[in-house]
């Protein structure tokens, strides 16, 4: 068998590049998964207490 000797290495600089990239792209979907779903769950809880309110 062949054995592949790649020099294509990644240094140390791209990697952290690299799990900045993730970190930050991970960061922006949660934050705005957290504010839909914040946004859902508010509407939620009023539309209840307008009803609530609304047949005392």
């Amino acid at each position: 068998m062949k054995k592949n000797t790649k020099n294509e290495y990644l240094n140390r600089d791209e990697v952290s590049e690299m799990i900045e990239s993730a970190l930050r792209r991970h960061n922006r979907r949660s934050t705005i998964i957290s504010s839909v779903l914040g946004w859902i769950l508010i509407g939620g809880y009023s539309f209840g207490l307008f009803q609530v309110v609304q047949n005392v």
